[in-house]
């Protein structure tokens, strides 16, 4: 388990380098393409509904030569005048003098018509013919550039109201502000302006609305790309600042406190998980925060606020990689701590699951003890030397702890010639008390022979040593116990305390074998052959006597 100074690192370290990287403008340029995807996940296929485009295309350059004669324009903002046009809003440059200036100046000296400039003279001031007559008219229809895109604009842009502004009759001091496209090049209503000026158009196509005339052919030259198209004709994009500002900026950035909010909120939320210790939660935590991250960003987005992504974005995955890394490495080290603590008391497949499940942790199961103690050893003892006693013991607790790990058994803890085994944990183990019982009898019928004849193979002793075995079932507390330096695995409570003193009867009772009605019960009936009921008795240190069979 990651402790709380670990997991604060972690979180501190992954904020760093989201705060880091988007102070230093490194991210920007990812954040605005997230922002592209978001126009597409909602869609640009919504028409305009105030705003359409009187484009000259192809058709338009078929008819007449570029640059046109001032008088076709004129006609055609007679034309959009009489059909009914809100604002004819021109968006092409007339910054240089022509022998017919004069028919366009007077079409477009009207309070309904805005002309788009970009050039300007030796003093700052827009190049625009019969710029003193039509000074208030103008309008800069440039954009600033935004990653190579045109996304966003002002309301004054070198010193002069932005045309989309103007077109619109929007606030010229409003700040800087993204253009909320809702229309790509296809959807956005156009009219050929060859059309127009031969009147070949429905005039309720443009009646009561922003008309905005401008080059549309490619050729022209006149393409931008934008977060919805990588190129689009400058009046589309005229068009959707138009229907932006009609619609009160629909779209504004979240404030700089809220995108540090979600760093700090990202960066926290895998090294928190891994506070179980385990490596799934902080995975999980990662993977669903990065999904809610996504998917906020973008029901936020539909509603009108842009929030960052890529920071936020970059502090979540630095957070869950480091959660992740940090809580593997203590997860194998836990791994390997319980491994080398167990070996020797578990079957290694067992240890396999127990490792695999992560079982050890205290718990109350339902378990069998078994309780085996030799008898005549310390006898034995006296008569060998220190080598031999050793020798005798470990031949002892190998054949024990053999036959307790053949029925799926945990040896506990040998305590002396005494083992104390556990069936039923760390795994369960329905039938427990089965498994434990025939354990008891393959080391008193098999075991316990052959360490008899191997005692007298080897001279240690001719005489054959006995031993008592007291099985109980019931409630225990098992798991691993210990300090930071050295873990055991206990199974403890009264249970445990019973299996005890049943295997000590065998000093007043022929029996060797002492089964409790608690494992009796719960035996198989032909598990139960040669077991025999010896009444209930009265155990130390309890109040109420056990029923006990034997064998």
């Amino acid at each position: 388990m990651l402790g709380g100074r670990v997991v604060r690192a972690v979180v501190a370290a992954a904020v760093a380098a989201a705060l880091g990287l988007a102070l230093s403008g490194a991210l920007d340029g990812l954040d605005e393409r997230l922002v592209d995807t978001r126009f597409e996940i909602r869609g640009t296929d919504t028409p305009l509904k105030d705003v359409v485009v009187v484009g000259i295309d192809d058709r338009a350059l078929t008819r007449w030569r570029w640059p046109f004669d001032r008088r076709v324009h004129a006609r055609a903002i007679d034309r959009l005048r009489a059909a009914g046009a809100k604002v004819i809003a021109y968006d092409v440059q007339f910054a240089q003098r022509t022998p017919h200036d004069r028919a366009l100046v007077e079409a477009a000296d009207h309070p309904d018509t805005v002309l788009g400039v970009l050039v300007f003279d030796g003093h700052d001031r827009p190049a625009l013919i019969a710029r003193p007559r039509l000074g208030d008219q103008m309008g800069f229809a440039g954009f600033p550039g935004d990653g190579g895109a045109w996304r966003r604009f002002r309301g004054r842009e070198e010193g002069v109201e932005h045309f989309a502004v103007r077109a619109a009759g929007g606030d010229p001091d409003a700040p800087l502000r993204r253009i909320d496209f809702t229309a790509s090049s296809d959807t956005v209503p156009t009219i050929s302006f060859r059309d127009v000026v031969a009147e070949r158009f429905d005039p309720a196509k443009v009646r009561d609305r922003i008309v905005v005339v401008g080059a549309t052919a490619p050729i022209l030259g006149d393409t931008h790309p934008t977060p919805i198209d990588p190129l689009m004709a400058g009046p589309k994009i005229q068009a959707n600042a138009i229907q932006t500002v009609l619609n009160g900026y629909p779209l504004r950035d979240a404030s700089t406190l809220v995108g540090v909010l979600m760093i700090l909120v990202a960066a926290a939320i895998a090294p928190a998980a891994a506070l179980t210790g385990r490596i799934v939660p902080p995975l999980a935590a990662g993977v669903g925060g990065a999904a809610a991250l996504l998917v906020g960003a973008q029901l936020a987005f539909n509603a009108g606020t842009v929030v960052p992504i890529a920071a936020p974005m970059l502090s979540l995955i630095v957070g869950t990689l480091g959660a992740v890394a940090l809580t593997y490495a203590t997860e194998v080290r836990a791994r390997r701590r319980v491994r080398l603590a167990f070996e020797r008391f578990v079957p290694p497949a067992v240890i396999d699951e127990v490792v695999k499940r992560d079982e050890m942790a205290p718990k109350r199961v339902q378990a069998t003890m078994l309780f085996c103690d030799l008898r005549g050893f310390t006898t034995l003892g006296e008569q060998l030397d220190a080598e031999q006693v050793i020798a005798a013991l470990n031949r002892y607790l190998d054949m024990v702890s053999g036959a307790v790990f053949d029925h799926g058994g945990t040896v506990v803890s040998y305590q002396g010639d005494g083992v104390l085994a556990v069936f039923g944990a760390p795994l369960e183990q329905p039938d427990h008390a089965r498994r434990a019982v025939a354990a008891a009898r393959q080391i008193l019928d098999d075991g316990l022979p052959a360490y008899n004849r191997w005692l007298a193979d080897s001279g240690l002793s001719h005489a054959s040593l006995s031993a008592g075995i007291g099985v109980n079932s019931g409630p225990v507390m098992a798991g691993s116990v210990g300090s930071s330096k050295r873990l055991e695995y206990a199974a403890v409570g009264d249970t445990t305390n019973v299996a005890a003193r049943l295997q000590g009867l065998g000093r007043d009772h022929e029996a060797r074998l002492f089964v409790a009605q608690t494992a009796y019960d719960q035996l198989p009936e032909a598990d139960r052959a040669g077991l025999r009921e010896l009444g209930p008795i009265e155990l130390k240190g309890r109040h109420e006597p056990v029923t006990v069979y034997s064998r």
